[in-house]
């Protein structure tokens, strides 16, 4: 029976090293979200109900959660306790990037509001943007540790990489996401319907987000990684992502157009808020992007 079961007894305390520091990281969550937004988490929660503060975080801890599985699946360290000590470095170099990338979110992809101040005031359409970015981020990030299959600092410097890569792809997506909108709608832009409480529309882009992070995870089953050729590799890693990019892009217009024919998709979400066909939308875009991973992932 023994040879039926894939866990390895002397691993043991490999696991309950593992195990220890990302319960401690999770654990901590709501203190560090505010902390970084200079806020009780208490207060806002349980005083305010602030649901975009709740949503927020929620968002933040799944995707710390999606990273940590990138770290833990690589091979054990030598000891428990270098074991213990990477992993507090991915770890803690894992929560720097998630505050990073809200920030080049905030600055870079929608620099004509802060949603950081938009989630204080209780607006759901930002925290739902926030959070879909954040997972959106740790699903590449996950990707890529799992790619490098190196729990070493080696495999540090391509999460930093990767990082740098993903922010590339999810700026260019969200200017597209930006471009469609206005020339659906003129001057009216995608940022001024998120200030405004759009859920629907809130919820399409949270959810394209996280299709093109499934999507892009493609790339790791389709370059192989090779330790003499560390820069060919990240460039053909890189290459192939943006490729995963486009194709989920174009298959999920089509297939859109199959769930939903004959509806006026910019009227019922921009114009109308219908959140049943937001979700719909971000439904299909999830899909094709779990469709993606799973062929070439």
């Amino acid at each position: 029976m023994n040879e039926l079961i894939g866990i390895d007894p002397s691993l043991a305390a490999y696991y309950a090293v593992d195990f220890l520091i990302i319960a401690v990281i999770l654990a901590s969550m709501r203190k560090l979200a505010g902390v970084v937004g200079n806020v009780s988490a208490q207060a806002e929660l349980a005083e305010r109900d602030n649901h975009a503060f709740g949503i927020s975080i929620a968002g933040a801890a799944i995707a710390v959660a999606v990273m940590l599985m990138g770290a833990v699946s690589g091979e054990a360290a030598n000891n428990p306790a270098s074991e213990a000590f990477i992993m507090l470095a991915y770890g803690g170099v894992g929560l720097v990037l998630m505050a990073v990338t809200r920030k080049v979110f905030d600055h870079i992809s929608l620099p004509d509001i802060s949603i950081h101040k938009e989630i204080m005031r209780g607006n759901i359409a930002a925290a739902l943007v926030d959070a879909g970015n954040m997972i959106a981020t740790a699903i590449i990030l996950r990707a890529v540790m799992v790619w490098v299959d190196s729990n070493s600092f080696i495999g540090l410097l391509f999460v930093l990489v990767g990082f740098l890569v993903s922010q590339a792809i999810m700026v260019a997506a969200t200017a597209y996401r930006r471009h469609v909108y206005a020339r659906h709608h003129g001057n009216t832009g995608l940022q001024k319907q998120i200030e405004e409480g759009n859920t629907a529309l809130a919820l399409r882009f949270a959810g394209y987000r996280v299709g093109i992070a499934l999507a892009v995870t493609g790339a790791s089953g389709v370059v192989v990684y090779g330790d003499t050729q560390l820069i060919a590799s990240l460039a053909a890693w890189s290459v192939v992502a943006v490729l995963m990019f486009l194709i989920l892009t174009v298959l999920a217009i089509v297939i859109r157009k199959a769930v939903l024919p004959g509806i006026n998709v910019a009227e019922e979400v921009d114009n109308q808020g219908n959140v049943a066909i937001g979700a719909i939308e971000a439904a299909v875009y999830i899909a094709v992007g779990f469709l993606i991973a799973g062929l070439f992932g």
